[in-house]
């Protein structure tokens, strides 16, 4: 009898302990409509960067659903206080959505992840609708 390893689930401890494959997208830039990020696998971690070096520039609004977006369920990434200076954030989450939009002018910014190999569709809806996420 031949031993063929199941699909990767979601709760597969090995997925989020072995390292992970290797997503990028730089040159993003958030402006007055919702957009999303699409990822072909879920997450282990992400690592979102604002681009903008200036002191005044806030960055994104980032959440997990687009319903987050108008209930407060989101997070910006903001400027540094120093100038020609930019600020990032790593969060480690299972999700296989970003949505983004603009506070104020466009900004830039990018997205480094680190994916399993558990496929999207073990996440239904991105978590839309759990508390926190909206």
């Amino acid at each position: 009898m031949t031993y063929k390893p199941g699909t990767p689930a979601l709760g597969d401890t090995g997925q989020y302990e072995a390292s992970s494959r290797p997503f990028f997208q730089s040159g993003l830039t958030a402006n007055a409509s919702i957009q999303v990020i699409e990822f072909p696998y879920v997450t282990n971690w992400i690592h979102l960067r604002n681009n903008n070096a200036s002191q005044t520039a806030d960055g994104p609004k980032i959440s997990f659903s687009e319903k987050g977006m108008s209930t407060n369920n989101f997070f910006t990434i903001r400027s540094s206080n120093v100038v020609n200076d930019t600020t990032d954030i790593v969060i480690h989450v299972k999700v296989t959505k970003l949505y983004y939009t603009r506070l104020g002018g466009n900004q830039n910014f990018e997205v480094v992840a680190g994916l399993t190999d558990i496929p999207t569709g073990s996440i239904v809806n991105n978590w839309s609708g759990s508390i926190g996420v909206g």
